[in-house]
């Protein structure tokens, strides 16, 4: 009696391990497939987001006065969050 305690407490002590294997490597799978590493934000100058875009700067300056655009200074400068632009542009139907 006393074996076979034994043994069914080793069997159900495999399956536990097994099932626990399992998990994680579904775990894993699914954190694998689903997890993307941060990118930095990038910033673009005026010539470059117009150019991304495609218009002039006179463009690109109208649509920011608009409120199309999101426009940073840093210093003297004028930026563009390059997601922010390609946010901004929409689907037409």
């Amino acid at each position: 009696m006393a074996i076979q305690i034994i043994q069914d407490s080793e069997e159900f002590e495999s399956r536990i391990e097994l099932k626990l294997h399992r998990f994680e490597s579904s775990l894993i799978s699914k954190l694998k497939k689903e997890f993307q590493p941060k990118k930095p934000e990038e910033f673009l100058t005026r010539s470059e987001a117009s150019a991304l875009l495609k218009v002039t700067v006179t463009t690109l300056d109208r649509w920011t006065d608009q409120g199309k655009l999101q426009r940073y200074g840093l210093g003297n400068r004028i930026l563009y969050k390059r997601s922010e632009i390609e946010k901004s542009i929409i689907r037409l139907k």
